[in-house]
């Protein structure tokens, strides 16, 4: 008798408005993967904060969730990301601070799952995304698990979409990443080279931000990067297109889809939605 009169009493309030009735279907599941790190070492071995960039992931993730698609957020061990502070800006918005803000509360509302959570239920996914940020450049690119999920979506047809420095975690889809990764560090890129046998993506054009895009920023810091991702890709074998300084960029190719810059951030959600509607 109880639960019958618990059931109607749901019933009545979901109708009333009181309690949230049951959600409807969405279109299936998108993957959005960052970084666990919130550090990067520079060339001179000093060190620099990273994270996400806010626009690259929340524009994206918004715009897929608008079209009905459900977001699921996964990090290495299942932690919540550290933003990139110098994108917490409005400029990256269009000066808009209301979409500034909608776009961190949105970010702060997920609940990361880990990488081996994510693992279990590939399946599930109709699309994998990885924002940018430098994060991607320390841990993502070398992560084994990460590089499972890639040939997954890969040996699926399934879109892979990435933005910025997004592109470089790519790598980890290299049987021998971490090597790859310590190669270009040590500045050895006749080792690197070794290092890119059987990479999915070789010979897949692609984009990903530019040296000249990336250059202003050492100035500043009066050091270089650990090493560039454009000349990361290249040496794997990818075809580098680039597009126009600070302006939006994407290139697909396959299942793949990379955008060029922060400037690219609806263009790549828009051509990641066309390609999960069109398989």
């Amino acid at each position: 008798m109880k639960k019958a009169f618990a059931f109607l009493f749901m019933i009545i309030s979901a109708l009333l408005g009181m309690v949230p009735a049951q959600a409807a279907e969405t279109k299936g599941k998108i993957l959005v993967i960052a970084s666990g790190e919130d550090t990067m070492t520079l060339k001179n071995g000093s060190t620099m904060n990273v994270g996400f960039f806010l626009n690259e992931f929340a524009v994206p993730s918004q715009y897929l969730a608008g079209e009905g698609y459900e977001i699921v957020l996964a990090t290495p061990e299942g932690k919540k990301p550290v933003m990139d502070k110098s994108s917490n800006d409005k400029n990256f918005f269009n000066g808009s601070e209301e979409r500034r803000a909608s776009a961190e509360a949105f970010i702060n509302g997920l609940s990361p799952i880990s990488f081996k959570e994510a693992l279990r239920h590939l399946d599930e996914y109709k699309a994998i995304f990885i924002p940018g940020g430098h994060a991607p450049m320390t841990d993502l690119m070398q992560s084994r698990d990460l590089g499972e999920m890639l040939r997954y979506f890969h040996e699926s047809g399934k879109p892979t979409a990435m933005i910025c420095h997004g592109p470089v975690a790519s790598l980890a889809a290299l049987p021998q990443a971490e090597a790859y990764r310590k190669a270009l560090v040590d500045g050895d890129f006749a080792k690197a080279q070794e290092a890119s046998q059987n990479w999915i993506y070789k010979g897949y054009h692609m984009t990903v931000l530019s040296d000249a895009e990336e250059w202003p920023g050492e100035l500043k810091k009066g050091t270089e990067m650990p090493f560039h991702v454009e000349q990361a890709l290249q040496i794997a074998g990818g075809y580098m297109e680039e597009g126009a300084l600070y302006q939006s960029h994407v290139v697909k190719d396959h299942e793949l889809i990379t955008g060029q810059n922060p400037a690219s951030d609806i263009a790549l959600a828009q051509a990641l939605a066309a390609a999960i509607e069109g398989r």
